[in-house]
């Protein structure tokens, strides 16, 4: 079964830390690179959140002149894939694409686990974060939310 992780958290709260500072060099890659393979599978980890990469905006140029993408059209590029992590915003925030992503990997065969960063903790708090979403990336079944202690 595929598998995604999704580390979600308001504006500044850690998502890019968690994800690029210690859970990349779990699974042996660091910097700009965002393929790994585990468990000799493909993965892949995007550490930008959706919401920044200002996907759905209205735009008054022609869809060939754009570069800006839909959630699902964002997301079909990386399917194919037997794990995935990627950040988001809470679905409590305005314009947060949490809901859509969760049912478009849902709806493509993904198990899929909502790990929650907050604000200003201290580094083992990410450290231990990072270390959860390889467990359960690798733990059967493994569905839900990991939320905040």
């Amino acid at each position: 079964m595929k598998r995604a992780v999704i580390v979600v958290g308001p504006h500044f709260s850690g998502k890019s830390k968690t994800i690029n500072k210690y859970f990349k060099p779990l699974v042996g890659i660091s910097g700009n690179q965002r393929t790994f393979d585990l468990r000799e599978k493909p993965g892949v980890v995007l550490s930008q959140s959706l919401e920044e990469k200002r996907l759905g905006r209205v735009l008054s140029q022609s869809s060939e002149e754009k570069s800006v993408t839909g959630v699902g059209e964002f997301l079909s590029r990386y399917l194919w894939c037997q794990w995935l992590v990627l950040a988001a915003r809470p679905s409590t925030e305005p314009g947060s694409h949490l809901e859509e992503i969760l049912r478009i990997l849902k709806g493509n065969g993904f198990s899929v686990l909502v790990v929650e960063v907050a604000k200003d903790q201290p580094e083992s708090f990410y450290r231990q974060r990072a270390n959860e979403i390889l467990a359960r990336l690798l733990q059967p079944h493994a569905v839900g939310v990991l939320p905040n202690p």
